[in-house]
């Protein structure tokens, strides 16, 4: 079949059809192009940190949620007893969840207290966090707010006073700057960390310099008691922290980033521990885009609460290795229809701008967030991590229930 023929019959709106799709990719793209170039813009213009007035009041219980964590778990107190908190302000509480192992018995030797639960029916960090708040919160004196952190994870020595900061400023839900703690330093695994510092400190500092809310991603978490009261956690799948901050979201609530106080946590670069964790985060992930992402749309439009507008367009956005490989896709594609003159110029423009628009994003995102150079140099090996992600995504096609949990291998296991 000739391409004369084909032109002959081509549809009128089939340059559209092809645009279309380009447009929304152009809209996504361009949108985290937009976040890096305002979280460089706050980098460079914002003044100073300025150090709290007066002593600090506020009073914390830092959960740990942890399952057979009895590698780690003593590092991680280890770093929440060196504060620059004042001690008696604040409680640190392990919940042993589900433990075969001496978890429990080295948190309070290390100086934590530790609650035990046992329920095997009902695994998973949400339920954890859940059931230790029911437990806490009848108790006398109850604090002002819950701290959550990884039991793998590294505060820093800050951390705390830097929430209780962001807390004075009106705040009832924070998030802390979440970034990777690396036990290797290969290409691979300064890949993962690159990813981590986009999506956590990149993306969250656009939103706060253009006065939008950022999201919780499970690790240095703040909630008040007031909120913890009125709106429980109630999210159980392997994406509860996204889960949850939708549902915060839709009942009127902006969760508020501290980028002075920091965590880091170990993320599984290669191995099993890889795909475990990948699974749980992208099959707990498509849940809430399934289930909350009609409801915001409708929530914005049917109910006119346009203010939800950047929760949306913040769900839309894939993983940036799959939006990567659709518009570099999508662009191939449109350019052989164009070289066969089957649709106009203009049609291969929104692709040109989707892709375009990435680079911009990494490069302005990874200047933004103080990155080394072997970020930079980490990039060359973009194209076999997405492919490796590829792979692992198609697992999904074959079904993973939203609320099942596996424990990623920890390193030495």
């Amino acid at each position: 079949m000739s391409t004369k023929f084909l032109r002959s019959v081509r549809p009128p709106l089939f340059g559209w059809a092809v645009a279309m799709p380009g447009t929304a990719g152009a809209c996504l793209s361009g949108y985290l192009a937009l976040l890096s170039a305002a979280a460089l813009a706050r980098r460079c213009f914002a003044a100073a940190s300025q150090e709290a007035s007066g002593e600090p009041s506020a009073t914390f219980i830092v959960l740990i949620p942890a399952h057979n964590e009895q590698l780690l778990i003593e590092r991680c107190i280890a770093s929440l007893l060196n504060q620059d908190y004042p001690r008696d302000l604040y409680r640190i509480v392990v919940v042993a969840d589900n433990c075969t192992d001496d978890t429990s018995a080295r948190a309070t030797s290390a100086g934590a207290e530790a609650l035990d639960r046992d329920e095997p029916t009902a695994t998973g960090k949400g339920r954890a966090l859940r059931w230790a708040m029911d437990m806490l919160l009848p108790q006398p004196d109850p604090p002002d707010g819950y701290v959550i952190i990884d039991a793998d994870s590294i505060a820093d020595q800050r951390f705390l006073m830097e929430l209780a900061r962001t807390l004075t400023r009106g705040a009832s839900v924070i998030q802390a700057d979440y970034l990777a703690l690396q036990e290797d330093h290969d290409d691979r695994a300064n890949l993962r960390a690159a990813a981590f510092l986009l999506f956590h400190r990149v993306r969250f500092s656009g939103r706060a310099a253009l006065g939008l809310p950022c999201g919780l991603v499970g690790n240095g978490m703040l909630l008040t008691r007031d909120l913890v009261e009125t709106h429980p956690w109630d999210a159980f799948t392997g994406a509860e922290d996204l889960e949850y901050s939708i549902d915060l979201r839709l009942a009127g609530i902006r969760p508020a980033f501290a980028p002075s106080a920091r965590v880091w946590g170990p993320v599984a670069s290669a191995g099993r521990g890889a795909r475990t964790q990948r699974l749980r985060w992208e099959g707990g992930r498509w849940h809430v885009i399934r289930t909350r992402l009609p409801k915001l749309t409708n929530a914005m439009i049917h109910e006119r609460r346009w203010s939800l507008w950047d929760a949306v367009l913040d769900l839309s956005v894939p993983p940036l290795g799959l939006l990567s490989s659709g518009a570099a896709t999508g662009l191939g594609v449109a350019l052989a229809l164009r070289t066969f003159r089957l649709v106009p110029a203009w049609a291969t423009v929104p692709w040109g701008v989707a892709v375009a628009a990435l680079p911009v994003h990494v490069f302005l995102g990874l200047l933004a967030g103080d990155a080394p150079a072997s970020y930079y140099r980490a990039l060359l090996a973009a194209p076999q991590l997405v492919a490796a992600e590829t792979l692992t995504r198609l697992r999904l096609l074959r079904g993973v229930s939203p609320t099942a949990w596996e424990r990623t291998a920890r390193p030495g296991e």
